[in-house]
């Protein structure tokens, strides 16, 4: 490759990982609690981490012995998590208040295969400092990198995985009634898992060639790292504005959600409605419809929509869904524990009550009742 141009390209991959670092950084910091902002600062973070790397290889600094030991210990390409951290990023966008919980942990544990080699060569340090492994040296070298070069073959099949799993949980709810923020999310997170699909196409055209000992030498000394870092910086720019952006807009709707629209209406007024959506709810049961929305509600009320939502969020400081789903969910408990519906399956017994998708029904259970559906129905036969 030509000097000038490799040292152009090698630029743009330090400048790509700076912005990272500052607005991964930046991220968490205005975080406040946000699940989906914490994960997506240390999904930056790691790209950041991945394209330094990158440009103090290409400088040369981890040839000298300061640096090579250093590269040997730190554990710069942490790649595994990424696509655990994509995919519960977009869990965290769909659903309020979500967490990454204990039991969630286990996705992370893959992460071994980011540190096994390093945590060798502390190992290997040692046993050199003691004079048990001089003749070793050159073994354990071709080894390392060796390991380098294999371990890239898992972690592409675990982004791949994840994905796949990040696209269905998108897709999956493209049936569910949705307001327009959660849309907007739908439609961000299409566009997200999108361009990491093309990453990934991209990494398995290149992993390929990399991965056979006779063309890995001529990939490298012809391109470099840069058909792969060159995408990693477009992606952390990317990410840095859209995922910014889509940051501040969210905190704009929740901070509205919290205060709620301005009504004009006497104390009477809203009691009274209050009233009919109660029976509506208890005594006609319209959350069963699986059609109800807030217009068909209100139409049912005799009154705008506009008005049913602000009702609705100020006396019972819910969405219009989260208020309906309250009440599916309850009919839901008091189904289940009853003799005649034991040989319904969960999803279809959540059908029966109103809901229209397994993914909308685990996650509003889970939300309200804090646990899952089988999970309750565990606790209960074992009560019971």
């Amino acid at each position: 490759m030509n000097g000038h141009v490799f040292s152009f390209l090698n630029s743009i991959v330090l400048l790509g990982s700076l912005q990272g670092f500052i607005i991964g950084t930046l991220v968490h910091i205005t975080a406040k609690g946000r699940a989906a902002s914490k994960l997506l600062a240390w999904l930056l973070i790691i790209i950041a981490m991945a394209c330094l790397k990158i440009y103090l290889n290409n400088i040369g600094l981890t040839s000298t012995t300061a640096g090579s030991l250093i590269d040997a210990i730190f554990p710069f390409m942490i790649i595994m998590p990424v696509g655990p951290l994509i995919y519960f990023y977009c869990k965290a966008e769909l659903t309020r208040d979500f967490k990454v919980g204990r039991k969630d942990r286990f996705h992370f544990y893959p992460l071994i295969i980011d540190l096994f080699h390093h945590a060798a060569a502390v190992v290997f340090l040692v046993a050199l400092l003691l004079g048990w492994a001089d003749s070793y040296r050159d073994n354990f070298n071709n080894w390392f990198d060796s390991y380098n070069t294999y371990s890239d073959i898992p972690r592409w099949i675990s982004l791949t995985i994840y994905l796949v799993l990040s696209f269905r949980l998108v897709h999956g709810q493209q049936r569910e009634p949705a307001v327009t923020e959660e849309l907007n999310n739908r439609d961000w997170l299409k566009e997200f898992i999108s361009v990491f699909l093309v990453f990934d196409v991209i990494w398995l055209a290149f992993l390929i060639p990399y991965v056979i000992p006779a063309t890995s030498v001529i990939l490298l000394d012809w391109l470099d790292w840069f058909p792969l870092y060159i995408p990693l910086v477009m992606i952390i720019y990317w990410l840095g504005i859209r995922g910014v952006m889509l940051g501040r807009k969210e905190m704009s709707n929740s901070l509205r959600k919290s205060v709620g629209p301005k009504l004009n209406l006497q104390k009477e007024t809203v009691e009274q409605i209050m009233m009919k959506l109660q029976t509506s709810m208890e005594a006609d049961k319209l959350f069963l419809d699986a059609e109800l929305s807030v217009t068909k509600l209100a139409i049912h009320l005799g009154i705008s929509a506009k008005t049913l939502s602000a009702v609705i969020n100020q006396n019972a400081g819910k969405s219009f869904n989260e208020f309906v789903n309250h009440y599916r969910v309850e009919e839901f408990k008091q189904r289940l524990l009853k003799a005649d519906n034991k040989k319904y399956t969960l999803t279809a017994l959540a059908f029966e009550c109103g809901f229209n998708s397994q993914p909308t029904f685990q996650r509003a259970f889970k939300n309200i009742v804090g646990i899952t559906p089988s999970e309750y129905l565990q606790r209960n036969a074992v009560s019971a």
